[in-house]
């Protein structure tokens, strides 16, 4: 195992002249690179003792020291290099320097113990600009998907609510138009409209608001703490049913559970009863 702790971190800029500092940071600049705008470069490195990112090595050399290899890093970044692992055993004072261009956020499988060699990778503040899915940027259950152009992501997005649809490319949707009924013993009320939603429908929608469609026990835990409301809507085990407390005509005229064990038709459409806790 590798291990993550001890670690140091490596700043460097292209710039003209060339400082650093030894601390828990070492910020340096590269002397060759111009110093307008378009050329400047920056990357924050973090290190990891005694470990190597394996495979995807782009080129090896000798350095002087683990600055040169860093300047050697930023120099292929980010389209050939993305990390380094640093040799620390001096050769006629010369090190090996290995560069990578993957990095541990993106292949953790990689990273293995190795004596002599320190791994130093990009932080992610700087990694997920070219690689935005480390910023989680889908939403609602969406699954990330890098482009095969660096600064670019798409998102699978799950099953779509006819009435509650995607309104961009993130899978996000507009909670607008979702009603919410208050939670009691942590069961709720949710539509999108009324009787809207197919079984599926429902499920997805449950889960877009963190939570599951609620089971026939938990629905009855809600309505010994109170829970009423005179509409028909889904359970987990697709069965339909509401709480009343109060007798009322067109309500089932009865207190209770109002529903049967009988599962419907999931492509029927009722409203959700929905459970998080």
């Amino acid at each position: 195992m590798v291990d993550h702790g001890q670690n140091r971190h490596l700043k460097v800029q292209t710039l003209m002249s060339v400082t650093f500092t030894l601390l828990e940071l070492i910020a340096t600049t590269d002397a060759y690179a111009a110093a307008d705008d378009q050329n400047q470069k920056e990357a924050m490195f973090y290190n990891i003792k005694t470990a190597s990112l394996l495979d995807n090595v782009t080129m090896i050399k000798t350095v002087n020291d683990e600055l040169d290899c860093a300047f050697m890093c930023l120099r292929n970044y980010p389209q050939n290099c993305l990390s380094f692992n640093f040799g620390g055993t001096s050769i006629d004072g010369k090190h090996t320097c290995e560069l990578s261009n993957s990095e541990r956020a993106l292949e953790p499988h990689r990273m293995q113990s190795r004596e002599g060699f320190d791994y130093f990778g990009v932080e992610k503040v700087y990694l997920s600009r070219y690689f935005p899915c480390l910023t989680s940027p889908c939403r609602n259950g969406g699954s990330c998907v890098n482009g095969p152009v660096l600064e670019t992501f798409s998102c699978n997005c799950p099953l779509e609510i006819r009435k509650l649809p995607y309104i961009d490319n993130k899978c996000t949707v507009d909670h607008g138009l979702v009603e919410v009924g208050s939670p009691v013993q942590n069961v709720f009320y949710v539509a999108v409209g009324k009787k809207q939603l197919n079984y599926d429908e429902a499920e997805r929608l449950c889960e877009i608001l963190g939570a599951t469609l609620a089971s026939l026990d938990q629905l009855t835990v809600a309505y010994q703490a109170g829970l009423k409301r005179c509409v028909w809507a889904w359970l987990i085990d697709a069965t339909v049913r509401y709480p009343m407390q109060t007798v009322k005509p067109n309500c089932g005229n009865m207190i209770g559970i109002v529903g049967n064990e009988f599962p419907r038709d999931k492509s029927n459409e009722y409203d959700a009863w929905c459970h998080k806790g």
